[in-house]
């Protein structure tokens, strides 16, 4: 008994420390722009050397380690084994930088019934009536034009400067109340800046956008407000992250779908390097922007990054290719649907996957996700191998069912894949819920499949 109680003590203090990591990730990780960087960041200190697409590439040598972005958003991340021959194929985790959230329109200015408000898209399929009364700011990309020269800044207002007011209770109609919150998305959801009473003299800004948000943009970056040319900006929360319940078992925060699947496999790739020297594969981390409005654009995972990176490492051969296609393994990282304690019968009753209870294999007979039995087998034997626990998941057959990355990038390349991803509350909420011990198991998860899919690939 005190050997299993040290056993479980270590075990939570590895997740406490997991969590922690994760938590100081997302924070930092504002955007999916702000995520590639970070992740960038992480990569070139451990040695990895960046290539660009516009560049001819060096000879990617045995034991070579390289990451390549594309629109600063998207990240793919490769160590070459040392027994790697072109033909042997590719391990490849893939995940997004992605989240529902609001994009400020082109044209931000918006001037109503005596209030400055700037002007948002939806992004995605977000749980939009959870943004309502939050304290909000404003991150993401901003090109600005110095002396004739356009360049990408990146940015992020440190401070709440938006709100999105609901509606009192008391200017509801009977009506409304027993329909529940159905904000219009054009007309509810934009937020509001200032009143104009306040807005004082206003700095010069093209025609159509906001000089209160220009004003902001313009102080954080260091540049006058006329300078700024364009932007891709979204909404943030200004609420960190944070470890919490009672017994400190979850970790509440924004954007865990799906910076916490691209988290735990940079630190697998990253952190469980000993046996790279000996392996006959590429390991491979990729990280795709707008998985959540479909992937069909050239940073998404519908692309043609991974197809051209897998060019350039096998050559132009065709055979050599189609040998390394055949040989390769996708490991698609994303979100999953733990058992909700108010809503349990939105669940299949034998699929119920439970928050610390390990990954979940995502399964669909119509192909929402890549899995089959066979690429499930392999990924069960792995986590046996390393002891990670595994529960399985499919929807109930009158519910509809989501989808990854993972159908995109198989059909795309021919890549056989499976789906996989830790179980999470409030999923598409601004703010999610997922269990403290289900990042550890999940990045021991992605370190066993760099590490030992050979074994089981037979």
């Amino acid at each position: 008994n005190s050997f299993c109680t040290l056993l479980a003590g270590m075990a939570s203090e590895a997740s406490a420390r997991a969590a922690a990591r994760f938590v100081e990730f997302v924070n930092e990780a504002v955007t999916p722009f702000h995520a590639v960087r970070l992740m960038a960041s992480k990569l070139a200190a451990a040695g990895y050397v960046e290539l660009k697409e516009a560049d001819s590439w060096p000879q990617l040598h045995q034991g070579g380690k390289f990451y390549v972005t594309r629109n600063e958003s998207s990240i793919v991340a490769f160590a070459v084994g040392g027994r790697y021959a072109p033909g042997n194929g590719i391990k490849i985790v893939g995940a997004h930088t992605d989240s529902p959230n609001f994009a400020i329109k082109p044209n931000s200015k918006l001037r109503r019934n005596g209030f400055a408000q700037i002007g948002v898209q939806t992004y995605g399929g977000g749980l939009w009536h959870t943004w309502f009364d939050r304290d909000l700011t404003v991150a993401g990309r901003v090109l600005v034009n110095i002396e004739g020269k356009v360049s990408s800044r990146l940015v992020q207002v440190p401070k709440p400067v938006l709100r999105i007011p609901n509606l009192a209770i008391h200017l509801t109609t009977a009506k409304e109340r027993e329909q529940g919150f159905c904000p219009n998305k054009e007309d509810h959801l934009t937020p509001v800046s200032a009143t104009e009473g306040a807005l004082g003299a206003e700095v010069p800004t093209p025609e159509g956008q906001c000089p209160l948000l220009f004003d902001l943009l313009g102080k954080e970056l260091g540049v006058p407000a006329e300078a700024i040319v364009d932007f891709d900006l979204s909404l943030i929360d200004t609420q960190p992250a944070a470890v919490g319940g009672a017994r400190e078992e979850f970790v509440f925060a924004p954007r865990i779908d799906n910076l916490l699947s691209c988290h735990c496999a940079l630190d697998a790739l990253l952190g469980r390097g000993d046996s790279l020297e000996t392996d006959e594969m590429v390991r491979m981390v990729a990280c795709f922007d707008h998985e959540e409005v479909g992937s069909s654009s050239s940073p998404g995972a519908g692309g043609s990054l991974i197809p051209d990176i897998v060019d350039r490492l096998q050559g132009p051969s065709l055979d050599t290719r189609s040998r390394a296609v055949a040989k390769s393994f996708l490991l698609s990282v994303d979100g999953a649907h733990a058992l909700h304690p108010n809503y349990a019968a939105k669940h299949e009753q034998n699929h119920r996957p439970m928050l610390h209870r390990g990954p979940v294999i995502k399964y669909n007979a119509n192909q929402r996700y890549a899995t089959s039995g066979e690429t499930a087998a392999i990924v069960s034997m792995i986590a046996k191998r390393v002891g990670v626990p595994i529960q399985k998941f499919c929807v109930k057959n009158d519910s509809p069912c989501g989808s990854t990355i993972g159908p995109v990038m198989s059909s795309l390349t021919g890549i056989r894949g499976v789906d996989v991803g830790n179980a999470m509350l409030s999923m598409h909420s601004i703010r999610e819920m997922c269990g403290t011990a289900d990042i550890q198991h999940l990045a021991d998860l992605i370190a066993g499949f760099f590490e030992h899919f050979g074994e089981f690939n037979q």
